[in-house]
């Protein structure tokens, strides 16, 4: 297990700039962020935009068997993509993918935004696939994170909520935050089940949060 406490150029919202699956990590065209990531979470690194930036994290959102990303992508980006990865791509006007699903291995919970594509992920990934929001917000792949040992959740979750969260992606959830309070916890942090890449703006409390919620402790 290994363990970053780091921000990428300044920035400490990490999160954006890729996620990491049991299989493999995906940045963005962020050089020194990725000699970090490749460090820690000892998976294959792939390298893409998203949109033409680097927050690839945020419109895209992915497990270790394939990614969802929206029609707009069509082009270099997915053509780049598609030679990695399964790849399912959805016709969206909401295109912060990253934002709006929330997943691991075990199962998926998506934003209602996304409920008339529920079919076609459920049956891309063949997993779990329930409609939920985390904390009366739609974001719902912004306010939580997910590994397939653990979920940190925005701290304002209803209890209603975690427990369908906890039963579709077959983990114990906790609540968070992250750079000193904010509820939006994909932000400050990048995990799998291997390692933990987390804001150096987080408090010590919140890291140790962040540890036991995600199976570190």
């Amino acid at each position: 297990m290994a363990i970053l406490r780091t921000n990428f150029f300044g920035d400490p919202n990490i999160g954006l700039y890729g996620f990491a699956t049991d299989m493999y990590c995906l940045m963005g065209l962020r050089q020194k962020a990725n000699k970090k990531a490749k460090s820690v979470f000892n998976v294959p690194l792939r390298v893409s935009t998203a949109m033409d930036t680097g927050f690839v994290s945020l419109f895209v959102a992915g497990n270790s068997s394939g990614l969802i990303v929206p029609r707009i992508s069509e082009g270099y980006e997915l053509n780049s993509l598609k030679k990695s990865f399964d790849v399912l791509v959805i016709d969206t006007d909401y295109t912060a993918i990253g934002n709006l699903v929330l997943l691991n291995d075990k199962g998926i919970i998506l934003s209602p935004l996304l409920r008339k594509h529920k079919g076609a992920i459920k049956k891309f990934f063949g997993l779990p696939c329930e409609i939920s929001k985390i904390a009366g917000t739609a974001v719902v792949g912004s306010a939580a994170i997910a590994t397939n040992n653990g979920c940190l959740l925005h701290p304002k979750v209803r209890a209603s909520e975690k427990r369908l969260i906890e039963s579709t992606l077959q983990v114990r959830a906790d609540i968070g935050t992250v750079n000193f309070g904010s509820p939006f916890v994909k932000s400050g942090i990048i995990a799998n089940a291997n390692g933990l890449i987390v804001s150096d703006a987080c408090s010590g409390p919140e890291l140790g949060r962040i540890n036991e919620a995600l199976g570190f402790l």
